[in-house]
Order: C-alpha cells, then sequence, then structure tokens
C-alpha cells in the first residue's frame, strides 16, 4: 500500500480548498450519477442544503427542458466530456439557463470512477442578448422605413415639379428641369439599395451604380442609339456618410456622358472601374470629349461635382483620354 507524503496530503488539502472557495458550482458524481459532493456555490445556486443533494442523482438538476440528463452521461462516457447551455432548475422548481461542462475523472490506472462539473448561470447574459436583439431589430426596422419614407418624400417632390406647368420655359430651363429630377431619381435610388441589415455602417457601392445606370440609361435611352455600360467595379463598401454626395458625383458624370458624348453616334460606350490600391473610381466614355477648362466656371453639373468633392474630401480630375474620362480619388 502506498503512504501518501507530506506534499500528497498538501496538495489535497490545496485542491479540495480550491473546489470548496470556487464561485462557480462545482459537483463530483460517481459512475452510477449519484451526487458524492457539492461546493458552497453549488448549494447557493441550487438552492439546496449539502446533505440534501448528497446521495441524490445528478437529475435533480436537470429542468429536462432542453436536454436528457441520460444523453448527457453517454456524451461524456462516448467522449469524455459535455459542455453547453442547459436550461437547469432549483430546489423551488424556477429554472435558469446554465453554462455547464462536466468532465469524466480516471483513476491512475484510466478507469473511470465518475464525473466533475462546473456550472454557471448564465440567465442575465441569455436575457441581455434578447434585449439586445430585440433593439436591434426594432432599430433595422426604424431604419428600413426612414429609407422608405425618404424615398416617397422624393418621390413627392418630382411629383409636384412634373405637375408643374413647363411650357413656359425654353430649352435650356426644360433641361434644368430634367436635370433635377434625375438628380432627384440618384438619390432615390441610392436608399433603395442603402438599407443592408448585414451592414449598418457601410454600403456596397456596385449595386448601386447597376441600378443608376439603368435608371440613366432608360431616362436618356434613344430607340435608334445604343449605350453599352460596362460595370468593372468590384465590391466597394464606402462609409454612409458619404454615400449621398458620392452618389450624385457619379450621377453627374454619368450624365454628362448620356447628355453630350454620344449625340453624333449610334452606339456609345461607358466603361466604370475602381483602383483599390489608390482608391479611385475611374468613368470614361467614348465619345469626343469637351473642354473642362471653359466649363468649370459655367457649368451646373461641373460646379456640383466640386462642391461635392470638398463635402467629402474626395479630390477629382477630367481628362480627354480619347474621350471624357473623370477620376475621383476618395480619401479613405
Amino acid at each position: 500500500m502506498e503512504i501518501e507524503t507530506k506534499q500528497d496530503l498538501l496538495d489535497k488539502q490545496l485542491f479540495k480548498n480550491m473546489v470548496r472557495n470556487n464561485w462557480v458550482a462545482v459537483t463530483f458524481a460517481n459512475m452510477n450519477n449519484i451526487v458524492e459532493y457539492v461546493n458552497p456555490a453549488a448549494c447557493k445556486l441550487y438552492g439546496y442544503e449539502e446533505h440534501e443533494l448528497i446521495g441524490q442523482t445528478t437529475d435533480i438538476f436537470n429542468s429536462k427542458l432542453s436536454h436528457n440528463t441520460d444523453d448527457i452521461i453517454n456524451s461524456i462516457k462516448n467522449k469524455g466530456y459535455w459542455f453547453g447551455e442547459i436550461i437547469q432548475r432549483r430546489k423551488n422548481n424556477s429554472t435558469f439557463h446554465s453554462l455547464l461542462s462536466v468532465q469524466l475523472i480516471l483513476d491512475e490506472d484510466n478507469n473511470p470512477i465518475g464525473f466533475a462539473s462546473n456550472s454557471k448561470d448564465i440567465s442575465h447574459k441569455i436575457e441581455s442578448e434578447k434585449k439586445l436583439k430585440s433593439i436591434i431589430e426594432e432599430k433595422e426596422l426604424l431604419l428600413k422605413e426612414l429609407h422608405h419614407r425618404v424615398k416617397n418624400n422624393l418621390a413627392i417632390i418630382k411629383g409636384i415639379i412634373s405637375l408643374q406647368n413647363h411650357e413656359s420655359l425654353d430649352v435650356n430651363g426644360k433641361q434644368l428641369v430634367s436635370d433635377f429630377k434625375n438628380r432627384i431619381d440618384a438619390v432615390a435610388t441610392l436608399h433603395n439599395t442603402l438599407y443592408d441589415p448585414e451592414n449598418l455602417n457601410n454600403l456596397d457601392f456596385k449595386p448601386f451604380i447597376n441600378d443608376l445606370c439603368g435608371d440613366l440609361n432608360r431616362s436618356f435611352g434613344i430607340p435608334e442609339r445604343e449605350i453599352i455600360i460596362t460595370n468593372e467595379m468590384e465590391s466597394y463598401s464606402i462609409e454612409i456618410s458619404e454615400a449621398t454626395p458620392l452618389c450624385l458625383i457619379i450621377n453627374e458624370v454619368l450624365t454628362n456622358s448620356f447628355k453630350h458624348a454620344f449625340s453624333k453616334v449610334t452606339k456609345g460606350c461607358i466603361n466604370i472601374s475602381i483602383n483599390k490600391e489608390e482608391n479611385t473610381i475611374i468613368i470614361r466614355d467614348n465619345g469626343p470629349g469637351f473642354d473642362f477648362e471653359s466649363l468649370q466656371n459655367t457649368s451646373l453639373g461641373i460646379s456640383l461635382i466640386q462642391d461635392l468633392s470638398d463635402q467629402i474630401d474626395a479630390k477629382f480630375k477630367y481628362e480627354n483620354n480619347n474621350g471624357a474620362q473623370f477620376t475621383i480619388q476618395l480619401n479613405n
């Protein structure tokens, strides 16, 4: 018979003190699932006195609302452990959500001799998560409703403009009204793609560009003139705060191409691409281009591009590269 050394006794006493003073509920049960030890934290958690639990099966802790005790024991015997969230019960039959960890105990010869479990009440955490989820869902609904209301208000503004009698306006005046309506449509299109419950901080700009191009093509389209638009942008996220100004900048650039680049051709091309390394969006067409300097101080569209670029701390430049080419460099 092996004699325990003084160090062995000290180690055992230290272990007992650690278990007894542990704030997590600790329970030991034999292979017949009979409780042989509970620490004070376990008595407090389950509402029993120590003598009321010793000799009981661990089934006394299980509400059976989420897990079957036998299934857990079989899992421990097969795998050596069980870990998960479970609904447990107290002496007064109240239930609580618990984070339970059970480990198979082996003797020196690796023979199973019982189970050791740790249990922690996580009801407060579960309740907090439910409340947080409810708040998030409510905010998502409110945000979605906000986008719908903005779209509806924009539609009302556009409707009011359309109801006005523009017969007294000259060609330039009618064009200004038409451009204004297209700008309203651009912002409405943005709000149609802006709401994304998976990511409320950023917007994937590619779907918006596709929708905007389709809207402008329908607005400026002429049956005998074909405009091919290629969008080579990959998924590209921008901050929500930059979305509306950038939306209007791109609308002005595309509108310029639709209005002026293809007046003398039956087939035109617009290409939209992005350079992620330089953080730039490039829009080019195959039209004749134009004298940017002469229009810089007289064109409303160019003035808008300049003002909106300053608003989001972006830079843009125009080049005549076998057609008009606008490069928009974002500062993020």
